[in-house]
């Protein structure tokens, strides 16, 4: 599944979901799994090196009290709710429409292990027949959108039309696995029982295909592209909650969820979900007057501010991110001018500003695609040389012009755009301002608010944006979505296409990560978009008594085992 953008590398994190770009709700497919090990919550300090990688107060549902209200916060709500589209593809839309819409047939343990939802689906197997990969799926007869519609075949057929073309007319985030597909066909009549054909080979096929289903309505091309500005669209939705009566208020960007009756699964013990859009100083201080009950606290100053609140505990893991510069080669044309701005960065520096004074280190990774923990992570990214940066650049035609380089008259000047006010991005944003002039490039900042992320991201507002995305267990997806040019308006090589292609026909999954890194090697030397320097903890500020949320790791979010403790 394709990653999602998040923001910035503060508290706020414009995470550009690979998941949700390749429509599901799951992890990637696991081959590299990490070790995971939970922890109780407490409220002690951690080493970094006794971080755990995933803390939620998980706690046996049976046992919660039935009711309350959980209130949560989020940098953005909409303004389009389709979380499978291009410019609904931000984390804070994911996994807000998550709430009251997750349909898909695979959930992922903590360790990134994809395995069935039985809400869903009840069988799965995909195999060689004539030639050809063919998956079948058996859905659950049960499964049903809100509106009354079955999810069965005709919601799988849609699934993959809408999303069979990068080129086509509905604005999706990416093809993915769909792009790959023959045919989806009931087999012998049954409408909950499906084939489905590739045309060419696609590994793997687990954890990928159907991650998320699409209402049939949704193929009507207005209705995705447009329908879901200021409509989440709850009726096309389904899981244990659904949007309540005027739900979303656009004008106080509050978005409230309840159970939903129609529900097939377990009962939610929650009576209400509340979202509200704040920005980050906000949600803290509203946290720390109760009017919210979880809170991001990621970043020095805001750890600083949670960690000694009454009647709140620190849930620590690790942060499934890769971040964070983003490069915009429709803006930045010239691969010279994005190839020095990847050799003259200073990546270390950057992340030392963001993790100084947390009790968290780590290597700073070299990878978009893979966690450093993962058997088949490799430092794909090229080695920090100013000289060389200016070389590049002089070999492309620029000669200084006093501390700058220019072309043709022009110098090279560019906007570095951020989003929110936390002092460490700008920390980052000046020290990163400064490296570039030392190898002749002008950056200006442009500071945007947290709100305008998914708008800004989503229509490519900017020349470098400091964010990034969610990484997988598996590297398939993501070598897919960030180095194929069908993904980035052509950007890219034929050799580097080739190489893509060649990738998702290996059956072997320690041979296709190898050739995965290969590919990502290549492309940040060459055509050089996006700039990994921190992963990050995941830390969150929770109320002591809410039970089975925090850090997460891989595993899927279950809404209905979600509530508060006696």
């Amino acid at each position: 599944m394709s990653p999602h953008p998040i923001p910035s590398l503060s508290g706020f994190n414009p995470i550009m979901s690979r998941r949700v770009l390749f429509g599901g709700a799951t992890a990637v497919a696991a081959a590299g799994v990490l070790s995971a090990c939970g922890s109780s919550s407490s409220k002690t300090e951690h080493k970094a090196s006794e971080t755990p990688l995933y803390e939620i107060n998980e706690q046996d549902p049976s046992k919660l009290k039935q009711g309350g209200t959980l209130n949560l916060s989020t940098y953005s709500l909409g303004p389009d709710f389709n979380r499978f589209s291009q410019n609904g593809s931000s984390t804070s839309v994911s996994e807000t429409m998550g709430i009251i819409a997750g349909a898909g047939i695979w959930r992922s343990t903590y360790k990134g292990e994809d395995e069935l939802d039985p809400n869903y689906c009840l069988g799965f197997e995909a195999k060689e027949v004539d030639g050809k990969i063919t998956a079948e799926v058996r859905l659950n007869p049960k499964g049903v959108f809100n509106d009354g519609t079955p999810i069965d075949i005709d919601a799988l057929k849609a699934t993959w039309q809408i999303q069979r073309d990068p080129d086509g007319e509905y604005k999706i985030g990416a093809a993915g696995i769909y792009e790959f597909i023959e045919s989806v066909e009931a087999i012998d009549g049954d409408r909950y029982h499906a084939r489905v054909v590739f045309k060419t080979a696609h590994n793997p096929v687990k954890g990928l295909l159907f991650g998320g289903i699409l209402h049939p309505a949704m193929l009507d091309v207005n209705l995705f592209n447009e329908g879901f500005v200021d409509n989440p669209h709850p009726e096309l939705g389904c899981g244990p909650f659904t949007l309540a009566p005027n739900g979303w208020n656009s004008s106080e960007k509050t978005f409230t969820a309840v159970p939903n009756d129609k529900w097939w699964g377990e009962k939610p013990k929650l009576d209400r979900i509340v979202v509200r859009e704040m920005a980050d100083p906000a949600a803290r201080a509203a946290y720390k007057n109760g009017e919210l009950d979880a809170v991001e606290a990621r970043t020095l100053s805001a750890y600083n501010e949670m960690k000694d609140v009454a009647n709140s505990e620190i849930r620590r893991g690790h942060r499934l991110f890769a971040g964070g510069m983003n490069l915009n080669a429709q803006h930045i044309t010239d691969a010279a001018v994005r190839k020095a701005i990847f050799l003259g960065i200073d990546r270390g520096a950057l992340a030392k500003i963001r993790f100084q004074g947390l009790p968290y280190e780590e290597e700073v990774p070299g990878s978009m695609m893979l966690m450093g923990s993962s058997q088949y992570y490799r430092d794909n990214y090229p080695a920090r040389n100013p000289e060389e940066a200016r070389k590049v650049l002089e070999k492309a035609g620029y000669t200084k012009s006093g501390d700058f380089y220019a072309k043709d008259g022009k110098t090279i000047t560019l906007k570095l755009t951020t989003f929110g006010d936390d002092a460490t991005t700008k920390g980052q944003a000046q020290t990163f301002i400064q490296s570039m002039k030392e190898i002749g490039i002008n950056f200006e900042l442009d500071s945007r608010a947290q709100s305008e992320f998914s708008k800004v991201v989503g229509n490519r507002e900017y020349d470098v944006s400091i964010s990034g995305f969610g990484v997988g267990s598996e590297p398939t997806s993501a070598a897919e979505y960030f180095y194929h040019s069908k993904n980035w308006n052509g950007v890219g090589t034929p050799e580097i296409d080739a190489m893509v292609d060649e990738m998702v026909t290996i059956l072997d999954d320690a041979k296709r990560a190898e050739k995965c890194n290969e590919i990502e090697k290549k492309h940040m030397s060459e055509v050089c978009l996006f700039i990994p320097f921190l992963n990050g903890p995941d830390f969150k500020a929770c109320r002591p008594k809410l039970a089975n949320y925090g850090a997460f790791l891989f595993k899927s979010l279950d809404w209905s085992s979600v509530g508060w403790m006696a």
